[in-house]
């Protein structure tokens, strides 16, 4: 007895199991045995006078017939001939290999009867998301307005009133056109679902440049909407006009090596 209770008085040992956190390991692409891929987006020659868009237009009032400038009209750098706002990224990088995610989350706004893209401090047309993340849309517009996404996502999301934020993920690597699906046929924003952060935009002189490549031979494209206007499609009962139908986008390849070291600089000329 006299055992049993000095066995009592002694502290009882905690014997519930530890967690410990796991080692954070940074990607391949954070580390610094990656290249750097860089150059320029070049139009060749000189392009014609673009002729805006004429037909029935809608507007809060009704609809009248105007004029919209035709929102795909390139802007080319007259020394360089770099073109500004294309697409450039590489093929085929395993994402276990790749570098964190650079991109703040997206969104699709619009404002003043016009569809564009959110990212952070860029506004613009087009923007960069990982697939399967939720994709943010708002409307800030007074009118009912709807939203309509085509290609790697295809959906179409009624806005019955302003700054009411849906969101919708897009599942599938690819190109997704925003434009709107109530007659206001003068804008359209892109967004590109990604397995991989290596995607860019050029800048005002068609300058661009990818870091924190792993190592290893690639296939590096520019891509660029095409702003030749092929037809339209009409509302049968009010004859305005509700969708564009433009030629095939500019795209141009070019196999690159990364070696971990300074970069080459490679220059992308788009076939007209």
């Amino acid at each position: 007895m006299l055992l049993i209770c000095c066995g009592c008085t002694r502290p009882l040992q905690d014997l519930t199991p530890t967690e410990r956190p796991e080692p954070t390991v940074p990607k391949f692409g954070d580390r610094l045995n990656t290249g750097r891929i860089a150059g320029r987006v070049t139009w060749p020659g000189a392009v014609h006078e673009i002729q805006p868009i004429r037909g029935l237009i809608a507007t809060p009032d009704g609809l009248r017939w105007g004029e919209q400038p035709n929102h795909l009209a390139p802007a080319i750098d007259p020394v360089s001939k770099g073109l500004a706002n294309a697409v450039v990224y590489l093929k085929a990088v395993d994402p276990k290999l790749s570098k964190s995610w650079p991109f703040e989350p997206l969104a699709i706004e619009t404002r003043g009867r016009n569809v564009s893209v959110k990212q952070g401090a860029h506004s613009g047309r087009t923007g960069f998301a990982r697939v399967g993340e939720p994709i943010s849309m708002v409307s800030f517009d007074d009118e009912f307005h709807m939203l309509r996404a085509r290609g790697a996502g295809f959906f179409t999301l009624p806005f019955l009133e302003p700054n009411q934020p849906r969101s919708r993920a897009i599942d599938a690597p690819g190109r997704t056109e925003f434009t709107s699906a109530a007659g206001y046929f003068w804008s359209s924003a892109d967004v590109f679902t990604c397995e991989h952060p290596y995607y860019t935009t050029t800048d005002a002189t068609g300058r661009f440049a990818l870091d924190g490549v792993p190592p290893g031979t690639y296939t590096l494209v520019a891509w660029h909407r095409n702003w030749k206007l092929l037809d339209f499609h009409r509302d049968p009962e009010t004859g305005k006009i509700m969708t564009l139908v433009f030629d095939a986008p500019f795209q141009t390849e070019h196999e690159v090596t990364v070696t971990n070291g300074p970069s080459s600089d490679v220059v992308l000329t788009l076939p007209k």
